[in-house]
């Protein structure tokens, strides 16, 4: 593992904060090595963000795949209003990449792994200089990491007979295993806005026991309560993130599109696309940004319809987050290399 290197950008773009709201553009990069990429960005909760990724990726190609095949080094950086800085991450053995990066009421883990797989072995947590390795529960991969409010959560990657919990919270020093009811449920999200009012979201089987449909969980400290889920079609019936502005007030994306749920039931809005990933601003207003292969488009909701957010020439976004009222930051690719925007 390379030795960390503090501040290594030292003349950035700056961000200003009295930009238009679609004035888009790109930030300075931290200093990566080649073949590098950004897979996701978190909102540090102090007006900072995360960015975690890869760098230094090689595929030496035979015939049509690759003969051999390094995701490179991991790569966590850190934007402190000025310039990125670079931490160390303790216990990291050997190639790979920072899949995950979840930042929340003053916490902040990742979570990699040697392929791009979207499952992690290695979990980390920052301690205000570096990251510290957490042991996961057991030999099976991570497959969902979220930190905030309510605690931080991970899935474990297990089969429906397995004895080992799907569900975690971490508790001080160690992992509490949680019941989800049935063992036919999979989930992508869990955030909430205190230990006693969480959400849960992805997908279950049909009550047949074949198909999927979308799933939406409730937590009161003790225990987890399937509630009814919104009707958000069938070609993308998995829902894959949940936002908890209040306790009457919730969004949740799928592929196809965002459902609001106001206390009393939910109201579905068709996305401009397949939807990628979904931020919510200090205002209450929805960001998102469409899949890669869909563009890679930003958009933010307001007055009832979707309205396109120009990017830079060439950027397609994966990933995008909010800091402060309605600051948001994306990364993705521009020109095939990495990059990091923001307004």
């Amino acid at each position: 593992m390379k030795a960390a290197v503090a501040g290594a950008v030292l003349l950035p773009l700056p961000v200003t904060a009295h930009a238009a709201e679609n004035d888009v553009r790109p930030v300075s990069l931290p200093f990566l090595w080649p073949r590098a990429e950004l897979d996701d960005v978190a909102a540090d909760g102090a007006g900072g963000v995360w960015v975690g990724g890869g760098q230094g990726a090689y595929c030496v190609p035979w015939i049509d795949y690759c003969a051999l095949y390094s995701a490179g080094n991991p790569v966590v950086r850190r934007w402190t209003g000025s310039s990125w800085r670079e931490y160390p991450i303790n216990g990291w053995t050997g190639n790979g990449l920072i899949g995950r990066v979840a930042s929340g009421a003053g916490r902040t883990w990742i979570g990699g792994d040697a392929t791009d797989s979207g499952y992690f072995r290695y979990l980390a947590v920052f301690d205000g200089s570096s990251f510290q390795r957490v042991e996961s529960p057991s030999a099976a991969s991570v497959g969902m990491l979220s930190t905030g409010p309510a605690g931080t959560w991970i899935t474990q990657a297990v089969g429906p007979d397995s004895a080992e919990p799907r569900l975690l919270r971490r508790d001080g020093d160690a992992w509490r295993a949680f019941d989800v009811p049935g063992h036919d449920a999979f989930i992508s999200d869990v955030q909430g806005l205190a230990p006693d009012d969480a959400w849960a979201v992805g997908a279950r089987r049909g009550e047949d026991g074949t198909g999927w449909r979308p799933a939406v969980a409730r937590f009161d400290g003790a225990a987890w309560t399937w509630t009814t889920p919104p009707d958000l079609g069938s070609e993308y019936p998995g829902i894959t993130k949940v936002v908890p502005v209040g306790p009457d007030d919730v969004w949740v994306m799928a592929a196809g599109g965002l459902a609001h749920w106001d206390g009393s039931g939910w109201t579905v809005i068709d996305g401009p696309g397949r939807i990628a990933d979904l931020a919510v601003d200090g205002t209450g207003t929805p960001w998102v940004v469409t899949a890669y292969y869909d563009g890679g488009t930003l958009h933010r909701y307001s007055g009832g319809t979707w309205q396109p957010v120009a990017l830079p020439a060439g950027t397609r976004l994966n990933d995008i987050a909010v800091t402060g009222t309605s600051t948001i930051w994306g990364v993705g690719r521009a020109d095939d290399a990495p990059v990091v925007v923001s307004n």
